[in-house]
């Protein structure tokens, strides 16, 4: 039996301003886009082939940086993910047990 106070915190989390999932969509785009001024700057700072500037460009400690931003911002994005889905499970539990119960009061009247 899902209890009515693990079904509140499900209900709270669905329907909290901002979401969480929004958030962390958010986040990860303001990742990807540093990621992409980044590279862009490097790329542009080095003098050379298409291929050394882009190897360069890479390898540049910013850039590093941004893309480990960017993989946390996409592990948070994951984790929101697999809350929503498990709070919106929960509750399709939830309202399935309820009909149950009503099912059983009425068949026993």
């Amino acid at each position: 039996m899902i209890e009515d106070a693990t079904r509140d915190v499900a209900l709270e989390y669905l329907n909290a301003d901002p979401h969480p999932l929004a958030l962390a969509r958010h986040r990860l785009t303001v990742a990807e886009n540093k990621c992409k001024e980044i590279f862009s700057r490097a790329f542009l700072a080095v003098v050379g082939s298409v291929d050394a500037r882009k190897a360069s460009a890479e390898i540049s400690m910013d850039y590093l940086a941004a893309k480990k931003d960017e993989a946390e911002a996409i592990k948070e994005l994951e984790n929101e993910r697999a809350k929503t889905r498990g709070a919106e499970m929960l509750l399709e539990c939830w309202r399935t047990e309820q009909s149950n119960n009503r099912a059983m009061e009425r068949h026993t009247r």
